[in-house]
């Protein structure tokens, strides 16, 4: 017997992204650091429900009942932690059904509550923060492992990679033909994707695709790390939700030693500031032009790559987010290292 309950068993599998990205990751280094020495580990109530001294939080989902559990935990100070436009997404058809249906049952029930609730809401961008108005703080993605250097491992082989997840299969549809007529061009490319669907019918049955099955965040947070990619798609229809988005992709594709080739939302732009060609500025001739091009310079990747570890190292999202959860845990848990 180990005496620890279900939930303690159950929560490192079931956690989702938003948590350790927004919340555990720079709280365990804040507690390492000699700001946080003596700062208790936080306590997981309930699934996404947190307490670390006066402080409640609760990630994305949630319900009075939760604030209902931390408010009888003493819990003086509610923190809300909300990554994606629930209202945006609940009306955005690009998105799949199910994911919509979801959103939408969430924005029409728990979510006002939760907003209304909260002294504080952690959001990852400006954009997001204008929902929130005074309690929003915009706290950047933060992951606990610096970005590689690009891949060189003297192999004539360019490994290109598609992280998105199902809510993202419509923006990589839209510009399917220009990834395909790029493989085409180049046989010394490879694509990846991660994913059960089909893929999009412009890259079906191409002999360059290869096709891997998703994670779990568990075992995806512990494989990006390792993986090595050369360059890695983000396209993002210009909707609301997308406008909204975090900048995690800039990170995760960083992980990777891959140079990134994305949309631009503005989230992305203010995390990336001005590397040079990591934004596609057009629809899918853009694109196809942009992917030729680094295609045709693996040089160009490579200085991407660079320019890519050089901002986060300026910008220490790791480091930005521990100062911001000092500063919220000590307004009134008197948690202050």
């Amino acid at each position: 017997m180990t005496g620890l309950s279900p939930l303690a068993l159950r929560e490192p599998f079931g956690r989702l992204p938003t948590t350790d990205l927004y919340f555990l990751n720079p709280l365990r280094a804040l507690r390492r650091s000699a700001a946080g020495a003596r700062m208790p580990p936080p306590r997981c109530l309930a699934p996404n429900v947190y307490a670390i001294g006066g402080t409640g939080v609760i990630v994305r989902y949630g319900g009075e009942g939760d604030i209902d559990r931390l408010r009888r935990a003493g819990m003086r100070q509610l923190v809300y932690i909300i990554d994606d436009d629930i209202a945006a997404g609940a009306d955005d058809k690009l998105l799949p059904a199910r994911y919509r249906e979801k959103l939408a049952a969430f924005a029409h029930g728990p979510w006002r509550t939760l907003c209304d609730a909260a002294d504080i809401v952690i959001v990852p961008g400006a954009f997001l923060a204008e929902t929130y108005g005074a309690k929003a703080r915009i706290l950047p993605p933060a992951w606990r492992d610096d970005p590689p250097p690009h891949p060189s491992d003297g192999s004539q082989v360019i490994d290109i990679v598609h992280l998105g997840t199902g809510s993202h299969a419509s923006d990589l549809s839209a510009v399917a033909p220009a990834i395909a007529d790029t493989l085409d061009a180049h046989p010394h490319a490879r694509l990846t994707l991660f994913t059960l669907a089909e893929p999009p019918p412009a890259l079906s049955g191409h002999k360059q695709l290869r096709i891997s099955r998703p994670m779990r965040w568990w075992r995806y947070k512990r494989a990006l790390p390792r993986m090595r990619y050369h360059l890695a798609l983000y396209p993002l229809a210009d909707t609301a939700f997308n406008r909204a988005r975090s900048a995690n992709k800039l990170f995760e594709h960083a992980l990777t030693g891959a140079a990134s080739l994305m949309s631009p939302n503005p989230a992305l732009r203010d995390a990336a500031g001005d590397i040079p060609g990591l934004f596609v500025e057009g629809g899918v001739e853009e694109w196809a032009k942009q992917l030729n091009a680094d295609l045709t310079d693996p040089d160009a990747m490579r200085r991407r790559t660079a320019k890519t570890r050089e901002r986060i190292a300026a910008t220490a999202p790791l480091q930005s987010a521990m100062t911001a959860w000092r500063a919220i845990l000590a307004e009134t848990s008197g948690l202050n290292g």
